[in-house]
């Protein structure tokens, strides 16, 4: 086809529209990973060189989640080339150690989001207890056999490196992927109708719960509150009770709210626990580093997290997928002129489940007894009846019935009753279930 004006002013804006799209992430990503790099490079293991926490991993794993596989290359070689040039212009490593430790980050996060994207079917989201164990269990393993290997590499370097100090990249690279990695994802699919029609009570018992663990937290971190607060008893003794408020923030704010909260948790504890304040602030003696210590707090408040966002969307789906096959049940039984019943033996109790009000009448209310019922029934149907439903849990119980019922118009109209048990694995029957329908002429209904 001839180029012409018309077809370039109907290319231009599409190209310049993807490449923004492709831009601002990759601009985000870059200033995000150099900022965490500069901060972090400045709390290194005197022994390994390794940094203490490194979230920029956690910030390129999420990258590799997120994206599909033609554009890893892309991501890896901008993050490794962040990362060598502040830890050579930062940390003051070496060109080859700089090497090592930017290789061990692309291997982990590239394994790991292979074997996630792979074993999963949502691959924008971490809220099914599925994906999160395949995140956690490849990323634990992932991050013992990178630290081993790390290790390894910096001895072939500097021969004065102790390979049996190994755990510092292993402890620094899991947490920090602990923590950054689902908060991008959560907030990657953050849309604001969803905020918009979130119920107005979660948003106050999500923000009461925060704000609770957030404030138990600098209790325990801060010493002269603690001293005071807990008598002069060991403060690390309670350092995890706080985070029984995740279970609220989880239930009233969902995932991204858990992420959100425990990156604030990271920020506050790990700003004491470097000043030298807090349970952890002066862990293993002189000459330790503290957020060694810290680092197994930040990852029980991290995995915490993940369960129990996990475990709150599968309530809420499985919450709005009952709630959607009730609304088909009754437009199917509304449609049909229909009736579902449920009789529990137990109780002594019928639920109806249909249009109400119903052209049945009183006898079909959302929920009664057995006496009630029959007492809409004609009295010489009724010791039949009662017989039927007691028996609908035998297997050779007649499966229909037809009776007089007296409906809403006062009158008796002969309808069907069908049922059959719902048997318990013991073989014992936990309710007797069935419909109930017109019989003959409906132009009563």
């Amino acid at each position: 086809m001839p180029f012409s004006l018309t077809n370039f002013a109907q290319v231009t804006p599409t190209s310049t529209n993807a490449a923004r799209n492709i831009f601002l992430p990759r601009l985000a990503f870059v200033l995000a990973y150099g900022l965490l790099a500069v901060l972090c490079m400045r709390q290194r293991d005197t022994v390994t060189m390794s940094t203490l926490l490194w979230p920029p991993a956690g910030l390129l794993l999420a990258a590799l989640m997120l994206s599909c596989r033609r554009r890893w290359p892309g991501w890896m070689a901008l993050s490794a080339t962040l990362h060598i040039a502040s830890s050579i212009l930062v940390a003051q490593r070496g060109l080859a150690a700089s090497l090592i430790f930017a290789v061990g980050d692309l291997v982990l996060c590239g394994a790991v989001a292979a074997i996630w994207r792979a074993r999963t079917a949502d691959r924008r989201s971490l809220a099914r207890v599925g994906s999160v164990l395949w995140f956690v269990l490849p990323l634990a393993v992932g991050a013992v056999a990178g630290g081993w290997l790390v290790a390894q590499g910096l001895h072939a370097v500097d021969h004065a490196i102790d390979t049996h100090h190994w755990y510092i990249w292993t402890q620094a690279a899991f947490v920090g992927c602990l923590i950054t990695t689902p908060l991008i994802i959560a907030w990657s699919n953050w849309r604001t109708q969803a905020f918009i029609e979130q119920d107005l009570r979660n948003l106050w018992l999500g923000l009461a719960a925060a704000l609770a663990l957030l404030a138990g937290t600098t209790l325990v971190f801060n010493k002269q509150w603690s001293d005071w607060l807990w008598q002069g008893r060991p403060a690390a003794d309670l350092t995890y009770a706080p985070l029984v408020f995740l279970a609220f923030v989880a239930v009233a704010w969902g995932q991204a709210g858990c992420t959100l909260v425990v990156t604030g948790l990271a920020i506050v504890t790990g700003s004491y626990t470097l000043s030298g304040l807090g349970p952890y602030g002066s862990v293993g003696g002189a000459g330790s580093v503290p957020l060694v210590a810290i680092q197994g707090f930040l990852g029980a408040a991290a995995l915490l997290s993940l369960l129990l966002g996990a475990l709150s969307a599968d309530r809420e789906r499985a919450a709005r997928e009952a709630l959607a096959w009730k609304q088909q049940l009754q437009s199917a039984l509304r449609t049909s002129h229909h009736l579902a019943w449920e009789f529990f033996p137990d109780t002594q109790r019928v639920v109806w489940l249909g249009e109400f009000p119903s052209p049945y009448g009183p006898a079909c209310q959302p929920s009664t007894t057995v006496e009630q019922w029959l007492s809409h029934v004609h009295e010489e149907d009724r010791e039949r009846l009662s017989a039927w439903v007691e028996s609908t849990g035998k297997p050779d119980a007649a499966r229909r019935m037809r009776v007089r019922l007296r409906c809403a118009d006062g009158l008796y109209h002969e309808v069907e009753l069908n049922g059959s048990a719902v048997r318990l694995p013991d073989g014992s029957v936990a309710s007797v279930t069935g419909l109930l329908s017109p019989w003959g002429d409906t132009s009563w209904l």
